[in-house]
């Protein structure tokens, strides 16, 4: 399970004031104080900066990425997932004006026929995508030339009106998705993205092509691109093969309310099918402030926040939130930023606190633009200051996340210390990630702090190995020395109009002499962006803690690994902010979320019944091997007296096995000017055994919206169950064709494995596991080399057992059986398994000419 909304834990957190999007200390009477404690331990970081936008896939990705070597991004930016090809379907093509070539045809200019395909350079620019490790995020939508009546030229030099003919449209990308299953596979593209256009309710990439833009044909226009292009991708590859979703821009208005696209995959007609809704996986958002220090009035929570409230309303729990777009559009002098970034060190800093952003607020990806100096390629690449700051992130991906708190407040005005720890237990290793953000990219102080780490004893010996890794402009930052060297006196001329203060100096510099510069300075700004650990350094624990004395330059990044540390308690603490249902197992159906009075109590979404009526409303909790919880109820006590909440256990959750647990404690603070009340309930321990929860809220009263449920912390032990396939006894749910092969044990080293009764073409067979909060995945697959090549499970993720995504799994191969067979064992790493997983899909491959082929011989989840 991963982090939700604000999951910092309420133990360890610093009592603050919140000013915007940022927390500040109320204490100010004393420098900055960062305390961390691995004893207490959240739920699991991710890589959310994962995907590379390419705007030009056809140059980036056709001959300039067959010329890299596969391991270029696993060796140089291994945090990137997948590569989000814009405007991949059409929208243009070369010789036509302000053109580029995107339109998918022999001839794109011949309107005489429509099904003149020429699918090619796609699928070459996919095939490099997955020689090199990654995934392709194929945006369509931007509809070709010679679809539309009257074709128009938008901003982004792609056409912006719907197709004449919908069903032309539809024929358009089925065949497209035809033929990449021809080519890749259904089980390989269940793991690829599908976008529907970019910025879908700006005029500048669609509208409906009446005189001017008209908001509500517009939006109608683009319910019926979506719902044909869905169509059509379903009809080829399947629904349940299908992750597709929409790019709204979200962060400033457009033409009509992105929100809407969601009513209507949620209840809207289909216009394609003439059904109820239509398939969405994901929403994204962009997110971009004018330039360094001139942000826009919503900040990235509120924006999330916008898209994923309404879809829970809709009923979408499982509906993924990303931002496609981010960081500046321009520099100060309004000139347009190549990649949205600069060089500087209040980059590194701005960045910094938008992975915090998403790591607090659950957002599940940001995409990024630029990896390096060059863009993308280059062997002799130098990367940005902000592909460095999201390398250190990286490290963290897979940890749990640790209790942090600060205490204290800046030195230096308008500097704020903020970050996230980690601690991994596998690897007895701790990370802290930190920054020094400053509003004003002026700003020129540094601050220094202490920082306490509690709860720890040294795995051997007596002291734990601390290295440490810097990012600012002095540090993992070539730009500044560029800057110096030659950028200040070039203009936005020498950068083919670009704004010279672009990052990525050598893709956009149009001046032959500065290029050539460049190139003689090359190995310089290779070594000053390089990202390198400071030595290492062996510290004494002494009282089960350790403190140290950082410093932070003017908008700096660090990153702390601590080794050799181990966490003086394996107890994890899963706190929910009951912003939506996505942590809970199961809740009765009267309830529903209050977003009313967040001033005035102090949190931006409470649950509450929707009656008050004589049957008892409910959220369910699955944590096996639960220790304790606490939770915090609100009451408007000057209208009616607190009725307690009240907590039951289950071994099992089954009816009958609930027990009332007593014993707790409250603690009561006033809210709302005294007329509302704050109670924190901690069972502080819950019978052994214990793996369901159950919060009951009271019966009765004269108001229904009272009392609220405003916070649940969840206290347990992780475990590890493995499931050796000798029987069905773990497994929630299996196909019928499923059977379990008892023969050749000791060739095949498992006495028993599940293997498919027939090699049938589908659909495939399956098991499925229920589990809560699921951290990481193994799998072994048996497979006769000596008989077929290797086809894959594969695997997938939920979080209420419906709505399947799918999980791309590392794995590695042994021979057995003399060499005729091979084990291969599968993992599906933390970093890699959606926000709030509870259950586990493993898929049969389909085909073949054995039944017996492969075999499934053992599934262990760890959660």
């Amino acid at each position: 399970m991963k982090i939700r909304i604000n999951a910092l834990f309420s133990c360890l957190v610093a009592a603050s004031v919140t000013v915007g999007a940022v927390s500040l200390p109320a204490t100010v009477d004393a420098a900055y104080q960062i305390t961390v404690d691995p004893s207490v331990q959240g739920d699991t970081l991710l890589d959310t900066f994962n995907t590379l936008n390419s705007w030009f896939y056809k140059s980036d990705w056709t001959s300039a990425a067959s010329g890299q070597p596969n391991g270029y991004f696993a060796d140089n930016y291994p945090f990137v997932q997948y590569v989000r090809l814009f405007s991949a379907t059409g929208g243009c093509y070369a010789g036509y004006a302000s053109c580029n070539d995107r339109d998918l045809f022999v001839d794109p200019a011949n309107a005489a026929t429509m099904t003149d395909y020429k699918f090619d350079d796609l699928k070459a620019a996919i095939q490099n995508v997955l020689n090199k490790g990654l995934k392709p995020y194929i945006v369509t939508g931007n509809v070709p030339l010679k679809y539309s009546t009257s074709p128009n030229i938008g901003g982004f030099n792609v056409n912006t009106r719907p197709p004449a003919d919908y069903t032309v449209y539809y024929n358009y990308i089925k065949a497209l998705a035809n033929s990449l299953v021809s080519q890749f596979g259904v089980q390989e593209m269940k793991s690829w993205r599908w976008g529907v256009l970019s910025e879908f309710e700006n005029s500048d990439w669609f509208w409906d092509g009446s005189g001017s833009p008209n908001a509500a044909a517009s939006r109608t226009a683009y319910f019926k691109l979506y719902d044909y292009t869905v169509a059509a991708l379903q009809d080829a590859v399947g629904a349940g093969n299908l992750v597709v979703g929409a790019h709204a821009m979200a962060v400033t208005p457009g033409l009509w309310d992105p929100r809407d696209l969601i009513d209507h995959c949620a209840t809207g007609t289909n216009y394609k099918t003439g059904g109820t809704g239509t398939q969405i996986n994901f929403i994204t958002a962009s997110y971009y402030d004018q330039s360094p220090g001139n942000y826009t009035a919503n900040t990235l929570p509120a924006v999330i926040a916008s898209l994923r409230d309404r879809a829970i309303t809709q009923g979408l729990t499982n509906l993924q939130v990303g931002v496609d777009e981010g960081w500046f559009l321009t520099d100060n002098g309004g000139k347009d930023l190549y990649s949205r970034s600069t060089g500087t060190g209040y980059q590194g800093a701005y960045l910094a606190k938008k992975i915090k952003e998403t790591v607090d607020n659950g957002i599940d990806w940001f995409s990024v633009w630029a990896l390096n100096a060059n863009g993308v390629w280059g062997g002799a690449s130098v990367p940005t200051i902000s592909t460095n700051v999201i390398s250190l992130a990286h490290k963290l991906a897979g940890d749990r996340r640790a209790g942090l708190s600060i205490g204290g407040s800046a030195t230096n005005a308008g500097n704020y210390i903020d970050g996230y720890a980690g601690y991994n237990d596998a690897t007895k290793t701790l990370r802290i990630f930190l920054h020094n953000y400053n509003p004003n990219p002026a700003a020129t102080s540094g601050e220094t702090f202490t920082l306490g780490i509690n709860q720890i004893a040294p795995v051997a010996g007596s002291t734990v190995n601390v290295r440490s890794w810097t990012v600012d402009d002095t540090h993992a930052n070539y730009w500044p020395q560029w800057w110096s060297d030659k950028g200040s006196t070039l203009s936005s001329a020498d950068y083919g109009g670009w704004s010279p203060q672009t990052v990525e100096a050598s893709a956009t510099l149009t001046n032959a002499a500065a290029r050539t510069y460049w190139n003689s300075r090359l190995g310089a700004y290779q070594t000053l962006a390089a990202l390198t650990a400071s030595s290492t350094s062996a510290v004494t624990v002494a009282g089960n803690a350790i403190s140290l004395s950082p410093a932070l330059n003017r908008h700096g990044v660090v990153m702390y690994e601590i080794t050799n540390v181990t966490s003086l308690s394996n107890i994890v603490t899963a706190t929910d902010e009951v912003n939506d249902y996505t942590k809970m197992d199961s809740h009765s159906a009267g309830l529903f979320f209050d977003s009313l009075n967040v001033s005035a109590l102090g949190d931006t979404r409470r649950l509450a019944r929707t009656g008050t009526g004589t049957t008892p409303e409910y959220v369910v909790y699955r944590y096996d091997n639960a220790k304790g919880v606490a939770l915090t109820g609100l009451f408007d006590t000057s209208s009616e007296p607190i009725s307690n909440f009240k907590v039951y256990s289950s071994p099992s959750g089954a009816a009958g096995t609930w027990t009332l647990q007593s014993g707790y404690t409250t603690a009561d603070t006033p809210i709302n000017g005294n007329l509302w009340t704050k109670r924190d309930y901690n069972w502080a321990s819950l019978p052994a055994g214990t793996n369901y929860i159950k919060i009951e809220f009271p019966t009765g009263g004269t108001l229904n919206w009272n009392p609220q449920l405003s916070r649940v912390s969840v206290r347990y032990t992780p475990t590890a169950d493995t499931d050796h396939l000798n029987n069905w006894s773990k497994a929630a749910t299996h196909s019928a064709g499923l059977a379990f092969d008892t023969s050749n044990a000791t060739a095949l080293g498992d006495a028993s494995r599940a293997m498919r009764t027939s090699a049938s073409a589908g659909p495939a067979e399956y098991v499925t596991y229920h589990r809560s909060h699921v951290n990481e995945v193994q799998a072994v697959g048996l497979f006769a080399t000596d008989q077929e090549t290797i086809r894959d499970f594969s695997f997938y993720a939920s979080r209420d057992g419906q709505v399947w995504l799918p999980v791309r799994a590392d794995y590695a191969d042994a021979p057995i059986n003399g060499g005729l067979w091979t084990k291969r064992t599968y993992r599906l790493p933390p970093e890699r398994i959606p926000s709030g997983t509870n259950y586990v899909k493993v898929e049969y491959p389909v085909g073949g000419s054995l039944s017996w082929n492969p075999q499934l011989s053992q599934v262990t989840i760890t959660q």
